[in-house]
């Protein structure tokens, strides 16, 4: 594995093996040494959970972890990302880790040729893929139910524009799991298919198994958004959810708005941390395998 783009491009032993992977990573059995790796993060959108799993996972397997930063740097002065990422490959970086609102620049940005081999992951592209948070969400409920054949997830909210949504629903499917998607038509988004789609929360709860609520993702939207009238339909709250269902979110929470704050202190709610917990793992697993595999 050289990348790690989204998950569309991932087969089920691919994504298996970062599975075993991670868990023997969270066990303590596995330990990996990359002392002449050297990974550049470079986060254009701003990030909490993914860039700072992504920092301990780095330091988790002893490679050597750089931090980007693009208001300081040449890029602002006009340099072009490509040749940016060409002087760090010069430099001597081995693995970019990159987050950008462009949907398709880490694609571009992987077939070009550089001064040296590198690898791309994708820690969030625009509005259409965030492979690292699916597998991370993958690991999450797997551990829970071990088979996920059969369960059913109900994903509610700002579908439209969530690239976790797209990415989650990649990997759903792969694991034969029942999707549903509950929201209004301006946050639904364009239908996929295999994927079930409700404006009813009552019959979109009915029987599920999880519930993963989104954040509306305000710095992508230019409608005027009725946020009253969203909360009165799709706010998770203690009377809605189902009482065995596994409560999921991919953060960050605005709490009062998808779930009430008081949702949150509730068993069903643990999973969400155990979810940032599991991050690091899922990730220590990627990076560990793709510089495994390209010699580092």
């Amino acid at each position: 594995m050289k990348h790690l783009l989204d998950i569309k491009s991932l087969s089920n032993d691919e994504i298996n093996q970062i599975y075993f992977r991670a868990n023997e990573f969270e066990k303590g059995i596995r330990k990996s040494n990359h002392l002449n790796a050297h990974i550049v993060n470079m986060f254009f959108e701003n990030s909490t959970r993914t860039k700072m799993s992504f920092e301990m996972a780095s330091n988790k397997i002893h490679a050597n972890k750089y931090d980007f930063c693009a208001n300081s740097s040449s890029i602002s002065k006009g340099e072009e990302i490509f040749d940016t990422i060409n002087n760090l490959c010069a430099i001597g970086m081995n693995l970019v880790i990159l987050r950008h609102s462009d949907d398709d620049l880490i694609f571009e940005l992987s077939k070009k040729k550089y001064f040296q081999d590198i690898s791309f992951v994708n820690a969030g592209s625009g509005k259409s893929a965030h492979p690292t948070q699916a597998l991370l969400d993958f690991y999450t409920l797997k551990k829970h139910f071990m088979d996920l054949k059969g369960k059913t997830v109900t994903i509610v909210g700002d579908i439209a524009h969530s690239r976790v949504a797209k990415s989650d629903i990649e990997i759903f499917k792969k694991a034969n799991m029942n999707i549903r998607c509950l929201s209004d038509d301006i946050f639904m988004g364009e239908k996929i298919e295999g994927v079930e789609y409700f404006n009813s929360l009552k019959e979109a709860f009915e029987e599920a198994d999880i519930i993963m609520p989104l954040r509306i993702q305000k710095e992508r939207i230019e409608e005027k958004i009725n946020f009253s009238e969203y909360i009165e339909k799709f706010q998770i709250t203690k009377e809605n959810l189902p009482y065995a269902a596994v409560l999921m979110h991919p953060g960050p929470i605005n709490r009062d708005i998808e779930i009430r704050s008081d949702v949150l202190e509730t068993q069903n709610a643990r999973t969400i941390l155990n979810q940032a917990r599991n991050g690091v793992f899922v990730r220590m697993a990627v990076l560990d395998m793709i510089l495994s595999s390209q010699g580092y």
